[in-house]
């Protein structure tokens, strides 16, 4: 395995052409029939809501991260001043407007006291550049981010092992003990599943996420987008995003991670009513005229071929590879409770492979999600009777 270098999956087109496929038919067993109209989406199904932002770029300093990263890792001089950190989206210093997406991420809409991961998925809108080619919209980058650090499944081929199990267990109640099986006879990734949903944040706006997948920073000038999925294809430099929370004042400062109270959450199952904890408290919290939330937004460098591109269940460790603030992700005070806000978060579309050529998606897991992503959202957008627009400011 070498640096910067994502590789190819045995049968990767096999399967990539099976789960394609599978994510039809697990939408029409879904949405089939009168609940055409209110289709959500197959994964991370409960909008929690749509929240705009601002999402500013600093000047970082390049040649210090360039000499970070030299000490943590066995690149040449050449091969270090052959890396351009300042492009794409980063090329300069500015603010852009975004949408937000926080949802949970079950395949079907539950109750907020039930274990989950929860997410952030952030378009920001105005972004120039060349596209690439299976980008949905013309000027947005979408950046998808999870508060877990990585996604419980290796391969694709796993995935689909996974999710036809899901499927069948969704068209046969019966079925739903294929599931535990699969868990069982897979108990690493039962075990990540689990891990992943023992955190229950006190709000999603003071809460930390990670991309767990990687993207490029810049292409080499041979590069054929034709390759990836077939051989082993390299780059300049390989990253991961992530959102930390922060003060909202100077000198912003890391917040620390918070829980829902265990009271609070014993309640809320004992009541037996709904539990929309998270969609209530972004509402609460938004609406206070001087509410204002901040997280640093950072990328962190694979630094060796043991941090995995194509297995996302490897975690890159911090201490190894720190993230480095490049800009910080602004919340402020707004309304977010209309049911034509909750509509516009539903339709929302966003995908890994949505954005521009320099910060393409990398890896086995990613290379499926940007396949998968645009079926289920036209699909959706099908079944809803909506007309697709590129969302701006």
């Amino acid at each position: 395995m070498n640096l910067f270098t994502e590789y190819p999956e045995k049968d990767e087109a096999k399967y990539c052409d099976r789960m394609s496929e599978l994510v039809k038919k697990n939408m029409d067993n879904l949405y089939g029939g009168e609940k055409k109209k209110t289709a959500k989406r197959d994964t991370h199904s409960k909008t929690n809501a749509a929240v705009q932002g601002t999402l500013e770029i600093f000047d970082f300093d390049e040649a210090a991260i360039k000499q970070e990263l030299s000490k943590r890792t066995s690149l040449t001089e050449a091969q270090l001043q052959a890396i351009s950190l300042k492009q794409g989206l980063f090329a300069k210093p500015k603010q852009y407007s975004v949408w937000l997406r926080f949802a949970n991420g079950a395949f079907s809409v539950k109750n907020d006291y039930e274990g989950d991961t929860r997410s952030m998925s952030v378009k920001v809108v105005g972004v120039e550049g060349e596209r690439l080619p299976q980008s949905h919209e013309l000027k947005t980058q979408d950046i998808i981010t999870h508060n877990t650090e990585f996604f419980f499944v290796r391969t694709i081929k796993d995935f689909h092992s996974f999710f036809l199990t899901v499927y069948r267990a969704g068209l046969f109640p019966l079925f739903k003990l294929l599931v535990v099986l699969w868990l069982k006879s897979h108990p690493y990734e039962a075990t990540l599943l689990k891990n992943s949903f023992k955190r229950f944040p006190k709000s999603l706006l003071i809460e930390r996420y990670w991309s767990a997948s990687a993207y490029s920073l810049g292409l080499k000038s041979d590069f054929d987008p034709s390759q990836p999925g077939r051989v082993p294809v390299e780059y300049p430099v390989v990253i991961k995003y992530g959102f930390t929370p922060v003060s909202s004042q100077p000198p912003h400062q890391q917040l620390p991670l918070e829980s829902r109270p265990e009271s609070e959450l014993k309640r809320a199952k004992a009541s037996g009513s709904e539990d929309n904890y998270y969609r209530e408290d972004i509402i609460k919290a938004l609406a206070k005229p001087d509410a204002q939330y901040c997280w640093d937004f950072q990328i962190q460098f694979q630094t060796s071929p043991e941090m995995s591109i194509d297995d996302t269940t490897i975690v890159w460790n911090e201490e190894e590879s720190p993230f480095f603030t490049v800009g910080r992700l602004i919340v402020k005070h707004q309304q977010v409770n209309s049911a034509k806000e909750n509509d516009f978060g539903e339709n929302l579309s966003f995908s890994p492979g949505n954005g521009l050529a320099v910060h393409r998606p990398v890896g086995a897991i990613n290379r499926l999600r940007s396949i998968v992503y645009p079926i289920v959202a036209n699909d959706r957008h099908q079944k809803r009777a909506v007309k697709y627009h590129e969302p701006t400011v």
